[in-house]
């Protein structure tokens, strides 16, 4: 791993993804998981549990299939559109779609840990952060937890997916952030665990780029980290 703490100061905004960069153990979408019950949580009750269970499983399994498609790259709604999409094929009432958007969110979200937050906190004193994530529910949620743990107001710009149909490496997330904020690309680093849709995707606007390996121990392309509390260390 490359030590890159020294060459932060050659860019003026450190441009974030999200899971597995920032967010862990999100995408709880395994065969185990009880959609019935998280929906019954939320004060469901208009659909059966069965209903429930093979409903948002479907939705995962068509935006997965539509999530590796290229074809897709620019045309990636939100769940909540494909929520209704297979509400209105299965003939189903669509009163409680909203609750079921809810559902899917709460499985897709994960934990920001506290050291990912420090390592925000420290960054934010130096540098003009920004977020590009690719979302498959919609933001609020997501925005809500920022808030929470208290890192929504480092972040000049917030660019998730599924307020704009799209998704990485579409260069189109990445430029609604460089319209934002109105800086050229080579003064920015992006920062992902992904070496297709995070880096090469930003490389080719023009940014530099960390790749956030995790515990993978191949080499990856140009500046690597295990974890981005390393780029304060």
């Amino acid at each position: 791993m490359m030590t890159i703490n020294g060459l932060l100061g050659e860019y003026e905004v450190i441009l974030f993804d999200l899971m597995d960069t920032l967010m862990f153990g999100g995408n709880r979408f395994s065969t185990d998981e009880d959609y019935a019950y998280t929906y019954a949580q939320l004060g469901g009750h208009l659909y059966s549990s069965v209903f429930v269970q093979s409903l948002i499983h479907a939705v995962y399994e068509r935006m997965h299939a539509d999530y590796n498609h290229p074809g897709c790259y620019t045309n990636f709604p939100a769940a909540s559109v494909y929520i209704q999409q297979l509400l209105t094929e299965r003939q189903a009432s669509t009163a409680d779609a909203d609750r079921l958007a809810q559902v899917f969110a709460l499985h897709e979200l994960g934990h920001i840990p506290d050291g990912h937050v420090a390592t925000l906190e420290a960054l934010s004193q130096t540098h003009r952060l920004g977020l590009v994530s690719n979302l498959w529910a919609g933001a609020d949620l997501f925005r809500r937890v920022f808030r929470e743990v208290g890192i929504h107001h480092l972040f000049e710009v917030l660019v998730f997916s599924s307020d704009h149909a799209c998704i990485k490496p579409s260069p189109r997330l990445f430029r609604v952030a460089l319209d934002q904020l109105a800086v050229e690309p080579r003064r920015i680093l992006f920062v992902g665990d992904d070496a297709d849709r995070d880096v090469a995707a930003a490389r080719a606007l023009g940014m530099d780029t960390v790749w956030v390996t995790g515990a993978k121990q191949e080499p990856g392309p140009g500046r690597c980290v295990r974890s981005v509390v390393e780029l304060v260390r």
